[in-house]
């Protein structure tokens, strides 16, 4: 990692957090999060 810049480490997290996944019912893990905080008010 000591080759890999800031700009490129957030686009790589982009990516991976707006992946629709299998586990989370193809929702993405942001979405999957949001539901979650709304079940908590």
């Amino acid at each position: 990692f000591d080759h890999v810049t800031e700009k490129e480490m957030e686009q790589a997290l982009k990516l991976i957090n707006n992946r629709p996944r299998k586990c989370l019912g193809w929702k993405t893990a942001y979405e999957a999060f949001q539901e979650e905080l709304l079940h908590l008010n």
